[in-house]
């Protein structure tokens, strides 16, 4: 209570202070225009990427958002159900979404507990996106999870803009179907606002691998006057998934592409809905204000077979019970953040705040034994402050970041649990010098925090027995890179070294709880280069490239091993041609050979998959059919290790995808 007082007065003190200032300055506010509260969180002087609404749209099929972001540098993504639809993953230079900071409009969408992003719990989320924009390397987020490979925001729809309405429908392979409408008003006197509903389902390639899903997302906006603004946000979806998360064996792939190493009798169920409220206004000339309240509310379950799991992921010689576990999650995570901008050219100084409580109870029944195995609660606070600035020389641009943050997880069941503290302080320094309108360079270093997720310290168990850590890890990244922006040409060249201590690293085991386990590292680090180009060479085509290669060493045990799941190449090359209403899109993605067990022992053979996208605009009218894997090539996207060995993913064969979109 102590440091959030503090925290607090320390704010409270600096925004008060800035407010009554009145400052002579160039910058003055005119026009109140959409201002995602994310933009005060974060200084990055480095080049992001960033997906436009057009591009979104494009792309958008019904997919998992994963395999849209699969297309930026450093990034793959896979999934347990073969296809681009159920629980899918991505990982950014190796790391996964834990370690990767994931909003939306600024507000955490990584669970308090295991940080974790579901994205089948949001169904269809990209429809009502304006962008996304993506950032490699740490960088200094205040709010959910770390941005320790990176951080992801997502923008919702932007009222005054995105105003063009439509309906969809899509088929395709394995019995996939998207089905929506939005609507959005446009500016109608001081409101506007957005709404959508989304049915999708799919088969799934693996057997049993099924999801069916249906979503509603709401957004309205009142502008008070042309200085104050209020923005409202809602989104509810809700999913049903025959689960797939154990691998299966190469003899039984062989056998049968499509095996499951799950049982069909295992499933899920979730609803999710997210709520927001935002501020965004002028206080004067100089000062911009943003703050917002949020809340979040998942309620569902899995089940498990435990004989399954045993047999084949731990125990070979287990004798089976016949037991089917439930596992029952209820997770309430509410919030708060406000920021405060203060304009004095060449001079910019931001302070902001940001709260947060994440309750989360866990129940596991038998319905052997039609009894009560474990009923516990996990409680997760979080507290921030930050102060961050820049100042601009003519062509030079610089600036710093410090943060404090607070973290405190206690837990409530059967067995004494002592609450567990933790202190951080993030910072963040760097420059750009723009030689010109076309050339600039830039360099940083940042270093920042990660306390442990509630499955490392309880060993992938859900109910706790043993704390197998609290140990907090950390990075110092450094970066360096150069771009060119011509008007056909524009390029990003990114070099990085990214330092880690006491990283917790895949050992490519799995819980009870169906989570990755995790392990400390003595010793480790990620480095790379990644380059990143768009080129339009005549009116028309369009040829665009993302190449990622990276080395990644770790000190295991006296013995220095490669990362698990981080393969050293990934490379994605896009052709596209537009010509008299039709856009042609020819894709190729290549990833290496990568580990899958800690001793470096089993790994994955590189992927290489051809994608192609014919679509036809008349008037308000686009239809199109995309195929997917092309030369039906035979690929693994994840392993896992069994009780007897290797259990492998499968990626899925050739697939198509036929859609139709009317505007009005």
């Amino acid at each position: 209570m102590k440091r959030l007082f503090l925290s607090l007065y320390f704010v409270s003190t600096l925004l008060l202070s800035l407010a009554g200032i009145t400052v002579e300055s160039d910058t003055i506010a005119h026009t109140l225009d959409e201002v995602s509260v994310v933009s005060f969180y974060r200084v990055n002087l480095r080049t992001g990427t960033t997906l436009s609404r057009d591009d979104i749209t494009i792309q958008n099929k019904g997919q998992e958002p994963s395999f849209i972001l699969a297309r930026m540098p450093s990034i793959f993504a896979y999934s347990d159900t073969g296809n681009e639809y159920g629980y899918s993953y991505f990982r950014m230079r190796g790391m996964d979404q834990t370690r990767i900071n994931i909003t939306l409009d600024g507000m955490p969408l990584n669970d308090g507990e295991d940080m974790g992003v579901y994205f089948s719990n949001f169904p269809d989320l990209l429809s009502s996106m304006h962008s996304i924009k993506v950032e490699n390397g740490a960088s200094i987020a205040n709010n959910g999870a770390a941005g320790y490979a990176g951080s992801i925001n997502f923008e919702s729809i932007n009222l005054d803009r995105d105003t063009t309405s439509s309906a969809y429908a899509g088929y395709g392979s394995f019995n996939t179907l998207k089905v929506g409408a939005e609507y959005n008003t446009g500016r109608k006197g001081n409101f506007a606002g957005h709404f959508k509903i989304t049915h999708q389902q799919s088969d799934g390639f693996r057997e049993h691998a099924y999801n069916n899903a249906q979503s509603a997302f709401v957004k309205l906006g009142w502008y008070i006057d042309k200085h104050h603004k209020l923005d409202l946000l809602s989104f509810v979806g809700q999913s049903r998934n025959g689960m797939a998360w154990i691998g299966s064996t190469i003899d039984e792939l062989q056998q049968n592409p499509a095996t499951n190493g799950c049982q069909e009798s295992e499933t899920d169920h979730y609803i999710q809905n997210i709520n927001k409220l935002q501020y965004q206004g002028f206080l004067s000339d100089n000062i911009t204000l943003t703050a917002a309240t949020y809340y979040n509310y998942a309620d569902g379950y899995y089940t498990f077979d435990l004989d399954n799991y045993m047999l084949k992921v731990y125990d070979p010689a287990w004798q089976p019970t016949g037991e089917i576990d439930r596992y029952d999650q209820r997770f309430h995570y509410f919030g708060g953040n406000a920021a405060a901008k203060f304009y004095l050219n060449p001079f910019e100084l931001t302070a902001g705040i940001n709260a947060s409580a994440f309750i989360r109870r866990h129940i596991g029944s038998n319905n052997l034994q039609e009894a009560l195995l474990w009923d516990n609660t996990g409680y997760k606070n979080d507290i921030s402050t930050f102060i961050k600035g820049s100042y601009t020389h003519r062509q030079l641009t610089i600036g710093a970041n410090i943060q404090y943050r607070h973290a405190q997880f206690d837990y409530r069941g059967d067995t004494p649990f002592e609450r567990i503290n933790w202190d951080f302080i993030n910072w963040s320094a760097n420059a750009r010098w723009q030689f010109d309108n076309r050339h600039a360079i830039y360099a940083s270093a940042t270093q920042t925090h990660r306390e442990p997720t509630r499955s490392d310290m309880f060993g992938g168990d859900e109910n706790f027995h043993t704390l197998y850590t609290t140990q907090a890890e950390s990075v110092i990244d450094y970066e360096i890179g150069y771009n060119i922006t011509l008007s056909n040409f524009t390029t990003n060249l990114n070099l990085y070294y990214m330092d880690f201590a006491n990283e917790l690293i895949l050992n490519g085991a799995m819980g009870t709880n169906g989570l990755p386990i995790h392990v400390n590292a003595a010793q480790s680090y990620r480095t790379g280069i990644e380059l990143s180009l768009q080129y339009y060479p005549i009116t028309g085509l369009r040829l665009a490239n993302n190449t990622s290669y990276s080395i990644n060493r770790v000190e295991h045990d006296g013995e220095i091993l490669t990362h698990i799941l981080s393969p050293s190449w990934i490379v994605n090359q896009e052709i596209g041609y537009s010509i008299a209403g039709f856009d042609i899109d020819l894709t190729m993605r290549y990833r290496s050979d990568m580990y899958f067990d800690l001793t470096n022992r089993y790994s994955i053979a590189p992927s290489l998959r051809f994608n192609a996208s014919v679509a036809y605009t008349y008037r308000n009218i686009t239809a199109g059919i995309s195929v997917n894997n092309i030369f039906n090539e035979r690929s693994y996207s994840n392993g896992m290790m069994g009780a007897t060995g290797p259990l492998y993913f499968i990626d899925s064969p050739r697939n198509c995808w036929c859609d139709v979109r009317v505007k009005f």
